[in-house]
């Protein structure tokens, strides 16, 4: 239980950080809407899509690298070699924007779309990608602290410059950017913030490319990078592919709403991505001390059991939740529990992968993202000219089931860990069934006085996974 502890104390601070600073940052999602068209917006939503996949091509895989190969001794070494290769991806990625402009600027159609917003999201890229390295080697030392503060701050500037920009600069006479352009400056300058602490600390670092270190760690990085790159492909490409797709008289703003309800899951990406930083480090320490594969079956269950609250939590209290959006928004709550699912199935997909990398066959991490985008590839060409939004929430979701259910069809092949899979696929269909119907009811019979439905409904949910895990608390209650 000292290692289940030790995760959930990382977790909590990398969370109360995350949690924090994205819903800070989500708060300009209600702010964009109301200040600006929903085409506009759209145009927000597939550009920092696009920036998500670059991202991960730009970091190649260096971050789970660190954590593979890093010791007290060659960690310096290792550190600078990976800062000087992803500067050098970055100033290609960048060269090749400015040679192709004219392709990228026709794909991304519509007059708020211009070299100048391609190269500011391409001046994040890099920066996003260099302090991710150097995040990576706090994650590493434990510094969850020092972390979650650098984190949060770039979230803190992000959002006093995107609002000073936008409500103030763009309405005097110097204004010289569009709304989509100051958004990215915003942006870049809150990525930038971040290196007032690391640049004191990089100072006599060696930051030459050591060729030992990249033969060492780019067998192990390329499939990683592959296998990110498709994985964010997996989570942005109906992003991408909608305004190609819909038939809609404005996909642009169709995507705008899709966008902003999309980002009503936060909660439950919040908690998949503060799961993900703890986990990680926590997976490697851990594996190579012993070989307790039960405490990772435990870790499973009680990642679904919390997830279930949030997405009961979310669905239940919807007319809470939508005050964030304007009534033109409203029709997009549709895909919310299919967004809140297919994170959660994201979450599980990435606790069941873990094998792979402590085997060293990442390759199969490509496979299964692979086959999950080419799922969702597929599934987007025929579900959104027909259901628009519902079409592509539908889609990210088949993506996310099969890259699930091939890890977990090879997981029990190559490193067999006991998980409770039946236990965990009954909570997930009994929490789903009772806020169905907690929902159902409160419409029925309490009409505006549904309030009082949901929160018996969630009292009820804790209760049922409380009370299967009776024998569980009554041991740690003894202790």
């Amino acid at each position: 239980m000292g290692k289940l502890k030790s995760l959930a104390g990382d977790t909590v601070i990398y969370g109360v950080s995350t949690i924090l600073g994205r819903l800070l940052n989500w708060l300009l999602m209600p702010f964009y809407i109301r200040v600006m068209p929903e085409s506009d917006y759209g145009m927000v939503i597939e550009l920092y899509s696009a920036l998500a996949v670059l991202l991960v091509i730009t970091t190649f895989g260096f971050e789970t690298s660190y954590f593979r190969f890093a010791t007290d001794q060659n960690k310096d070494r290792l550190l600078g070699t990976y800062l000087s290769f992803v500067a050098l991806i970055g100033a290609t990625i960048f060269l090749l924007a400015q040679l192709f402009s004219t392709t990228i600027l026709g794909f991304f159609q519509g007059k708020a779309m211009t070299l100048c917003s391609v190269n500011i999201m391409l001046a994040i890229v890099l920066v996003d990608a260099l302090n991710s390295i150097f995040f990576a080697e706090l994650r590493f030392m434990r510094k969850s602290m020092a972390y979650s503060m650098l984190r949060l701050s770039q979230v803190l500037i992000t959002i006093l410059f995107s609002m000073f920009f936008i409500l103030y600069l763009r309405n005097t006479p110097y204004t010289f950017l569009s709304d989509v352009e100051y958004i990215l400056l915003g942006n870049l300058l809150g990525s930038l913030s971040s290196w007032l602490y690391i640049l004191p600390k990089l100072i006599h670092r060696n930051l030459t490319l050591d060729k030992e270190v990249l033969k060492t760690s780019f067998y192990y990085c390329l499939p990683l990078m592959l296998m990110g790159t498709l994985g964010m492909l997996n989570q942005n490409i109906e992003k991408l592919m909608f305004t190609h797709l819909d038939t809609s008289p404005d996909p642009r703003a169709e995507l705008g709403i899709y966008g902003a309800n999309y980002k009503i899951g936060i909660l439950m990406a919040i908690f998949t991505q503060s799961f993900r930083l703890a986990f990680e480090p926590f997976f490697f320490k851990e594996s190579k001390d012993n070989d307790r594969r039960e405490i990772y079956a435990d870790v499973m269950k009680y990642f679904v059991y919390f997830g279930l609250l949030i997405y009961a939590a979310v669905i239940l209290f919807l007319p809470l939740v939508n005050v964030v959006l304007t009534e033109g928004y409203y029709r997009g709550n549709v895909v919310i529990p299919i967004i809140l699912i297919s994170q959660l199935m994201f979450g599980v997909y990435y606790s069941l992968s873990m094998w792979y990398k402590k085997i060293d066959k990442t390759w199969w991490g490509m496979v299964m993202s692979a086959s999950g985008l080419t799922v969702n590839v597929i599934s987007n060409i025929f579900l959104i000219p027909r259901f628009g939004i519902m079409g592509a929430a539908l889609s990210t979701t088949l993506g996310y089931g099969v890259m699930m259910l091939m890890s977990l069809w090879l997981g029990h092949k190559y490193y067999p860990i006991p998980y409770q899979y039946t236990r965990m696929l009954f909570m997930t269909l009994a929490v789903i069934a009772i806020v169905e119907i907690g929902r159902y009811v409160g419409q029925l019979y309490f009409d505006n006085f549904w309030f009082i439905s949901s929160i018996l409904s969630l009292v009820t949910i804790v209760f049922v996974l409380l009370y299967s895990e009776r024998y569980t608390i009554k041991q740690i209650l003894k202790r």
